[in-house]
């Protein structure tokens, strides 16, 4: 009777526990999504429209394995332009990931959470997008685009399963 018993509990315990009826979408929408929105590190001026970055901006691309070395990163996106991909490239590497391409002009909050509710995103983009990002997912708009010169700031934005969100700004100097 005691083993009758505990099979019993145990086969309710499994049955409350079972996710199975839920498909994979389902499931992941239960879970937690942030976003880390990151702008590219410090960029060449004597290049153009597309540059690559500068020596301080080599190192903190690098400094952000660091950031990220104890979180886990399910998707590593940069824009399309040289700075913010090798901005993005050694975390990617890191991760043992690769640098997904997003069009500035096409990706706005909604889209991103689209794509990747329940996961984990490091993106990387500029002064005048991260900024809407985490704006559109906060559903408000205070933060303002970054200065210029700001490339120790950036955004963490977590949406829970219902769509409630929490915006951060985070600010790190990695070169000191």
């Amino acid at each position: 009777m005691k083993n009758l018993y505990f099979l019993l509990v145990l086969s309710l315990v499994s049955c409350m526990n079972n996710s199975s009826d839920k498909t994979p979408e389902e499931q992941q929408k239960d879970q937690l999504t942030t976003f880390y929105f990151i702008r590219h590190a410090e960029k060449a001026v004597d290049q153009g429209r597309d540059p690559e970055l500068t020596e301080a901006g080599k190192n903190r691309a690098s400094q952000w394995v660091n950031y990220f070395f104890i979180k886990d990163v399910d998707h590593v996106i940069s824009s399309d332009f040289k700075r913010t991909r090798e901005t993005a490239a050694p975390l990617a590497r890191s991760k043992k990931l690769p640098v997904e391409l997003y069009d500035v002009s096409k990706v706005d909050g909604v889209s991103l959470l689209e794509t990747y509710r329940g996961k984990t995103v490091a993106l990387y983009g500029h002064s005048n997008t991260i900024n809407v990002y985490a704006n559109a997912l906060q559903k408000d708009s205070i933060y303002k685009e970054l200065e210029e010169s700001d490339y120790n700031h950036f955004f963490i934005v977590r949406v829970d399963k219902d769509g409630n969100s929490n915006a951060t700004k985070e600010s790190m100097d990695f070169m000191e």
